[in-house]
């Protein structure tokens, strides 16, 4: 961080403002400095803007609990019927959702902010096991993105009587084959040990 004074005027500060969020630069700089992602960086910002605006609406999150307002308005992980119900009871409590989904940040806002307005840096060197360790976590939160993704996706197919099904558990295997010699084997091992016939 370069001492920059607060000011900058980006929507990050402009939000922040909008809100009345206590969200201080210097511990967002420390926090993405000691290796939180500027995706979490920027998820835990967008949740804190949400709460603020059902809060104000004297809305509380637990009314959707099954269907999460921050998923609802900013991932693919629900479905679309989950989607418009819970934009629909949103609008219904008063809450003006079109500007809320427009005042959320992406990480490329937040990324700038950072970089541009706090003048922050990072020491981006890692160890082996750390990279492998951050390959992992990117790879089974997508694993488990989908499960819920296709979770989501049966149920609305069985309400719908599109789909006969009972109950279900979703199971995503994840492996991964070398072109060299044809050997199968799971994205954890892959990462950790490669393939045995590149030591032979």
């Amino acid at each position: 961080m370069t001492g920059k004074e607060d000011g900058c005027g980006c929507k990050v500060e402009s939000v922040r403002t909008d809100y009345g969020l206590q969200y201080r630069d210097d511990q967002l700089v420390q926090k993405w400095q000691s290796g939180v992602s500027v995706r979490k960086l920027t998820e835990n910002l967008n949740k804190d803007i949400i709460e603020a605006a059902l809060s104000a609406a004297n809305v509380t999150q637990h009314q959707w609990s099954r269907s999460p307002v921050y998923e609802a308005l900013t991932t693919d992980e629900l479905s679309e019927a989950e989607e418009i119900e819970i934009r629909r009871e949103l609008d219904r409590a008063g809450v003006d959702v079109e500007q809320l989904s427009s005042d959320l940040v992406s990480h490329q806002t937040v990324y700038r902010h950072l970089k541009q307005c706090l003048g922050a840096t990072k020491d981006d060197s890692q160890t082996p096991d750390e990279r492998r360790q951050k390959a992992k976590d990117t790879v089974f939160a997508l694993q488990q993105r989908l499960e819920t993704v296709t979770e989501s996706t049966l149920e609305t197919l069985q309400s719908a009587g599109i789909a006969d099904l009972g109950e279900t558990d979703v199971l995503v295997d994840l492996n991964v084959v070398c072109s060299d010699c044809g050997r199968s084997m799971g994205f954890e091992t892959a990462v950790r040990d490669g393939c045995s016939c590149n030591n032979t």
